[in-house]
């Protein structure tokens, strides 16, 4: 057990001096999961020691906010993009632990002490990301779900039994609140705000710590037009954090991929017997998975230009270019781990 989880048992609950804030941006939710999501939390052990902050900036009354109004405490959004609801929930967070989930999750019992456990302020571990497991069925989550968690260790490195995260994932990660208010969420991002703030969190000195117990389910997109749209807006967010801090911890070379892939496409003939080799080693499992992967990355890439452009302009796209092209790009540097 934690040294921060053994004091926290030592307290009393007090639910005018909760230890832990429960932050949750919400906007027209699914009513049927975020009920779910909400009884999920009730359920957690250590519930009786938290708040739960809603941050709301739905287009249409949410009914499930009547059902569940005496365990939450509802604020309008007041700045803008969902990065401005996760700083919206630290100016109301009463707790000492600011831990995020979001409305389409829905947490496992021992969710909330696993989350908590790893933080610690004496080793500087002021954030724990946990795990996050598929809500449903289907091909497409489970492609998904690979891919995350190929994407979790190359992220990542294991130093002495403890595996560092070199950024986080929001929808499901715990941190010190007066830590969190010295980094803040930057609301001029429409997205891709849990990379730039776990970036800005690295290079104060701090840890983010993986805690594989702390696992939800996330009723995520289950089409694939959904799923590319969602790996476009990922990338564009991505893309935007690059030029703001300066690192691409991905070591992406977006330009480059495009025009490789371009031309292996335009070779039309050698983009089928791709697609032959892959059919021969997996099937039509096989050949759909390079297919899915091959649109997947060329959304996140094309997205990735976008957000660049936005943050960067022309000048620095042109910059970008010649590097991805010509040049040996590294990806920046920080300086920890």
């Amino acid at each position: 057990m934690s040294p921060w989880i053994d004091t926290l048992r030592a307290s009393r609950p007090d639910p005018e001096r909760p230890r832990v804030t429960i932050a949750i941006p919400v906007r027209d939710p699914d009513e049927a999961v975020f009920a779910d999501c909400l009884r999920s939390l009730m359920a957690q052990p250590l519930f009786p020691y938290c708040e739960i902050v809603v941050i709301d900036s739905s287009t249409r009354p949410v009914e499930t906010f009547d059902a569940f109004k005496d365990i939450l405490r509802v604020f309008p959004l007041s700045r803008k993009n969902v990065s401005g609801a996760r700083q919206d929930a630290l100016d109301h967070a009463r707790g000492e632990v600011i831990v995020g989930i979001d409305s389409d999750c829905v947490a496992d019992p021992e969710w909330l002490s696993r989350i908590l456990e790893p933080l610690d302020r004496e080793g500087k571990m002021a954030s724990a990301m946990g795990h996050n497991l598929p809500g449903v069925t289907g091909w497409i989550s489970d492609w998904f779900q690979e891919a995350y968690e190929g994407w979790l260790f190359y992220v990542s490195a294991e130093m002495d039994g403890i595996r560092y995260m070199f950024t986080l994932d929001t929808k499901n990660y715990a941190v010190f609140a007066d830590v969190a208010r010295r980094i803040g969420f930057d609301d001029d991002l429409k997205a891709g705000e849990d990379h730039d703030f776990g970036t800005r969190l690295r290079r104060a000195g701090y840890h983010i710590v993986y805690a594989p117990g702390a696992r939800v389910k996330h009723v995520h997109r289950q089409t694939l037009s959904d799923l590319l749209r969602q790996q476009g807006w990922h990338g564009f967010g991505y893309g935007q954090t690059v030029v703001k801090n300066r690192l691409d911890i991905y070591c992406r070379r977006p330009f480059r991929y495009l025009v490789k892939q371009g031309a292996i496409f335009l070779c039309f003939p050698v983009f089928c017997l791709k697609l032959l080799i892959e059919f021969r080693k997996g099937g039509w499992k096989g050949m759909r998975g390079y297919f899915v992967t091959w649109l997947i990355t060329y959304r996140f890439q094309a997205g990735m230009i976008r957000g660049m452009a936005r943050r960067g302009g022309w000048s620095y796209l042109k910059v970008r270019f010649f590097s991805d092209i010509f040049s040996r790009y590294t990806g920046g540097t920080i300086e920890q781990l």
